[in-house]
């Protein structure tokens, strides 16, 4: 008896370790992910000078990976915007936030054939960034997605047609909802991505799918990438928006350059309700050890003839890497406005600027930040 239970306690013990064995050969990769950054603000609406404490696209999300085959992966990942100075979702006036509202999808992965996503994600249109180096300043210093994506725009356009909620004018700064995401291997340093979002809410008089295609060379030293997005507005909006977008960067030691232009149009067939944007911007970075030094420069145009509609912003930041993780930074921006403009950085990185105070001022905000990833 002694015998035989022995042996039945090795068998178990046995089995065990190979159950363990191969339960750790196919268990997914989990990762815990996200960055705080807070930032104390002085801010200029173009009238009244406000000192607040603001949070720059904080988020937290978890990922994971697992093999299927020695070529497929299951993947998946769920990021949430957090807003860790007043606990509210950023830049929505909720108590709370919203679980997965960022980039967030179920996919496979593979390495000869690519990675198809389904869920919310940014569009190839809005994510091309010359490969990070037009983005680069942090704060209320975003001009690609204040300028170049038509945020600025769109309170100055649509008001003179109607108020804030008008329809003629929308930008292009779109994470988007119920979509399927196609991103290709890299090949000859060429990456290509591709997403379609059916229209969900579709009626009998209202159709909008949403299109979005971009191209990226990039081999390590130089960059050049070309996007494009289609989408149909439906219920109360009246025109659809398609941009076109072409990047360009460089590194060369310690300085690095980018460039990027947009061109945003609402298709309308009519020459009174037509507005078009064409925009543009360069961003310099210059780098001596943990110091890195930024400085950009966008320009939105008038939508049309006479409109005095456009905007520009300039932008300048020093950023000090305390380590890999945590870093310090102090920056100045500025929007300009034109006669009938009325861009300000409401709606943008941070949680809580204001609107404009009025057409044609100009509008700033300096700031202290403090950033930790992890």
């Amino acid at each position: 008896m002694t015998f035989t239970a022995r042996k039945s306690l090795l068998a178990i013990a046995a089995g065990m370790t190979l159950a363990s064995g191969a339960f750790a050969q196919t268990a997914p990769s989990v990762t815990l992910y996200g960055t705080f950054d807070l930032g104390i603000e002085s801010t200029n609406d173009g009238a009244l000078t406000r000192t607040m404490l603001q949070n720059y696209t904080s988020k937290f999300g978890i990922k994971g990976e697992r093999s299927v085959s020695s070529d497929l992966s299951g993947i998946f990942q769920l990021e949430t915007a957090v807003s860790p100075d007043d606990a509210k979702a950023q830049n929505t006036n909720q108590t709370t936030g919203v679980l997965g509202a960022r980039n967030s999808f179920i996919g496979l992965k593979s390495a000869s054939m690519g990675t198809f996503m389904a869920g919310t994600y940014d569009t190839p249109f809005k994510s091309l960034n010359a490969g990070g180096l037009v983005n680069t300043l942090g704060g209320e210093g975003d001009a690609l997605e204040i300028i170049l994506h038509g945020k600025a725009s769109v309170t100055g356009i649509n008001a003179p047609n109607g108020g804030a909620a008008a329809t003629i004018f929308g930008n292009a700064h779109t994470r988007q909802a119920n979509s399927l995401v196609y991103v290709s291997p890299k090949f000859s340093d060429v990456v290509i991505k591709a997403l379609y979002s059916p229209d969900e809410g579709q009626t009998a008089t209202s159709n909008a799918p949403t299109y979005s295609l971009s191209a990226e060379w990039n081999n390590g030293t130089y960059n050049f990438g070309a996007a494009t997005q289609q989408k149909s507005l439906s219920g109360t909006a009246l025109y659809a928006m398609s941009a076109t977008k072409v990047t360009m960067g460089a590194v060369m030691g310690n300085l690095s350059a980018g460039l990027a232009f947009t061109t945003l149009d609402n298709q309308a067939a009519s020459a009174t309700n037509a507005r078009r944007t064409n925009n543009a911007m360069g961003t310099v970075n210059y780098t001596e050890g943990p110091w890195i030094f930024k400085l950009a420069y966008a320009q939105a145009s008038e939508s049309k003839s006479g409109a005095a509609d456009g905007v520009n912003e300039t932008s300048i930041e020093a950023l000090y890497n305390l380590d890999k993780q945590t870093a310090l930074y102090a920056g100045y921006t500025q929007l300009t406005n034109g006669t009938n403009a009325k861009g300000s950085y409401a709606g943008g990185n941070a949680d809580n600027f204001p609107a404009a105070s009025g057409y044609g001022v100009t509008v700033s905000a300096t700031t202290f930040g403090l950033r930790y990833s992890f």
